[in-house]
């Protein structure tokens, strides 16, 4: 079993890998009190001291590797407020593997990496780095999914703005629509005052959404975690609804559900405020009824105008997912597969909804589901990380989860290097039993000694191609 540990935040250090959000892991023996680039406060933005920005955008991009701290522990030492940080990101990782948004976005993702993949093949002239390939049909799906993330004001400037909501004042709903292709996408705007009298407009989607819901999470486990100074975007559905649905707004259990719902769609931010309208049509109604109701009756329709049910379409969606990233792996899958068929809502199988409505939220229902679907692949700036175990060999790592490391560090590095164009891997073979060391590992890590990029480079044809850096 794994759970969270204490982390002791000894000095801040320059970000030199392209990590998301970095982690400690501590194992069995080891008191976890290590440096990291990130206390616990970070995880949470609930503090920052200037030191440190945290990029929402690009946090959860990749549905089987989210990062957060924990160790080879039970969960009876931990403290309410650790449990409460830990399960907000255990969240996100559920959103991304059992939802069909978190679905499409990861396999859309892994498209991206094959079609770049075979452009490298095909190319006859030098390749220029970084590498950007797209296609209509990627297009297409990239920009479905930005109208579906939404989009709010994070950027460099983020520490100096205020997100602390004026709720003296209404928060405006503006609807609009997108056409992408021959298909009008709903596109859902929220004008909100701050307390500091700024208006600013942020685009409602499936970034906030999961935000606010994991955020609910954790203050169901700890009543103290009100994200006070965030309101933007921990807050905000909250808000949203003292404001215009008041007889839900104080009903966690039910903002929770609903929110979850919306997920179940490739419009969030329309279906969400469907289903806070139909709820507050149906004040007795629960999250858990209201779930249920809407994955029997909802219809979603493809670009061809084929219908099929949410449990069809979901089915679908992990089905093709399944075979898009075995063709991009080239292996058997195993972890992936098992975690993915856990989830489909056709098994009538939803964790996140049941518990919820359990008497208490308490550790051995968070135990329960980590039983269930595992930890995925976690890591740190040190090389020390965690690996899913082969559902066929418990004692052996499994490969799909190691061909996917590797897959996702090389696109990342073809497409979005760091500013030291260093190996996203080259961490980890450091901290290897025979170290790799090679200057190859920065800007261009699929020459020299062999390590883990060198051999999947082989296999997509880039060690035999010509190739510049543009930057």
């Amino acid at each position: 079993m794994v759970s969270p540990h204490k982390i002791k935040f000894n000095n801040i250090e320059s970000i030199t890998l392209p990590l998301d959000l970095i982690i400690e892991v501590a194992f069995d023996g080891d008191n976890g009190e290590t440096s990291t680039y990130l206390n616990r406060e970070a995880i949470a933005s609930e503090t920052h001291d200037g030191r440190y920005k945290r990029v929402h955008r690009y946090k959860y991009n990749e549905s089987f590797s989210p990062r957060f701290t924990f160790t080879k522990k039970g969960f009876g030492d931990f403290t309410i407020e650790q449990l409460g940080v830990f399960f907000h990101e255990y969240i996100h990782y559920l959103q991304n593997i059992s939802t069909p948004w978190g679905l499409y976005m990861s396999m859309v993702q892994y498209k991206t990496i094959s079609e770049t993949y075979a452009h490298i093949q095909s190319a006859d002239m030098t390749i220029e780095l970084p590498l950007k390939v797209t296609t209509p049909s990627l297009e297409r799906q990239w920009a479905i999914i930005n109208i579906g993330q939404g989009h709010y004001p994070f950027n460099i400037d983020y520490d100096q703005t205020c997100q602390i909501i004026d709720r003296t004042k209404q928060i405006k709903i503006h609807r609009t629509g997108e056409t992408i292709g021959e298909k009008t996408y709903p596109k859902i705007s929220l004008e909100i005052t701050f307390v500091d009298g700024t208006v600013r407009n942020i685009d409602l989607g499936a970034l906030i959404i999961n935000e606010s819901m994991a955020a609910m999470y954790q203050m169901m486990i700890d009543p103290n975690a009100s994200h006070e100074k965030y309101d933007l975007p921990y807050n905000l559905i909250q808000i949203l609804c003292e404001q215009h649905y008041p007889n839900i707004a104080h009903d966690r259990k039910k903002l929770i559900a609903i929110c979850y719902t919306s997920l179940f769609s490739l419009s969030p931010a329309q279906v969400l405020l469907e289903q806070l309208e139909n709820a507050s049509e149906n004040p007795d109604v629960s999250g858990l009824e209201l779930f249920n109701d809407f994955v029997r009756n909802a219809k979603i329709y493809d670009n061809r105008g084929k219908q099929s049910t949410v449990s069809e379409f979901m089915d679908g969606l992990i089905d093709n997912f399944k075979e898009i990233i075995s063709q991009l792996l080239n292996c058997e899958l195993d972890y992936i597969a098992d975690v993915l068929d856990k989830v489909r809502i056709s098994k009538r199988i939803v964790p996140l909804i049941s518990i919820v409505y359990a008497e208490e939220l308490n550790p051995s229902d968070i135990e329960t589901i980590i039983d269930i679907l595992g930890i995925p692949f976690t890591y740190n700036e040190k090389g020390e990380h965690f690996l899913p175990k082969s559902t066929k060999n418990p004692n052996r790592d499994s490969d799909d989860m190691l061909a996917l490391i590797a897959n996702s560090a090389l696109y990342n590095y073809i497409a979005h290097p760091n500013k030291y164009r260093c190996c996203p891997l080259r961490f980890m073979c450091l901290q290897s039993n025979l170290p790799v060391i090679k200057e190859e590992c920065f800007d261009y890590p699929w020459l020299g000694e062999k390590c883990p990029i060198t051999g999947l480079c082989e296999h997509i044809g880039l060690k035999n191609k010509e190739y510049r850096w543009t930057y």
